[in-house]
């Protein structure tokens, strides 16, 4: 009987002792984020000879947009490709978190481009 009661009262020591190492400190350190925090983009749409943007991030002020010809693919081509500006007709204002912006699609002479198809680029810093 006295092996009995030595074998378990060490089985206890040992289940014992084993579950208190088992929870181990946390080893200590830090942890770093970088990056930035990022808003969702505009709303476009290109209709009619002209460009909408709508709730733009007044972080996004200062948008560049490059608008380019995409001719399709024949067997003449012309002397030069068209090149086409825009022109800001309305603005929303800086007043709030978004702005709305309304550009017109104008060749070189000013005047409205009515027909093709283009290539609209906007980089928005």
């Amino acid at each position: 009987m006295n092996i009995a009661l030595a074998s378990t009262a060490f089985g206890l020591f040992l289940g014992l002792s084993s579950s208190c190492f088992a929870a181990t400190p946390v080893a200590q350190g830090v942890i770093r984020f970088t990056g930035s925090i990022v808003e969702s983009n505009c709303t476009s749409s290109a209709a009619s000879s002209r460009l909408s943007l709508r709730q733009c991030p007044q972080g996004s002020r200062g948008v560049a947009i490059d608008v380019q010809r995409v001719d399709p693919v024949v067997g003449v081509s012309g002397l030069g490709r068209s090149s086409v500006k825009v022109k800001l007709l309305s603005d929303s204002g800086t007043k709030g978190r978004y702005y709305d912006q309304q550009y017109a699609f104008v060749d070189y002479a000013g005047k409205a481009v009515i027909s093709g198809t283009y290539l609209i680029t906007l980089n928005i810093p």
